[in-house]
């Protein structure tokens, strides 16, 4: 079973600067999974009547797209440098 990313350390270093701060995405998880499940009666009465139309489906594999998505941020490291300064954004 795969596990979200739990933190995103976001470092930024420049001439005057060196600021760190680790963020905590397992918050921002359980927020988001909090919403859900409050809309979820909504969420499946759309989903209920968008169905006979197809739409019903797409709306289910775009969720499972998002849903993979997020899971697979897991280890992205991004870099970003110019003459000032370096922007690093890591999720762990």
């Amino acid at each position: 079973m795969r596990m979200p990313p739990m933190l995103m350390h976001v470092k930024i270093k420049n001439k005057d600067h060196n600021f760190g701060l680790w963020l905590p995405l397992f918050l921002f998880i359980l927020i988001a999974f909090i919403i859900l499940l409050a809309l979820s009666p909504l969420i499946l009465i759309c989903l209920l009547l968008m169905w006979p139309s197809g739409w019903g489906r797409w709306l289910v594999q775009a969720f499972k797209a998002g849903v993979d998505s997020l899971w697979a941020l897991k280890g992205l490291s991004v870099d970003i440098q110019n003459r000032d300064g370096v922007v690093r954004v890591t999720v762990i």
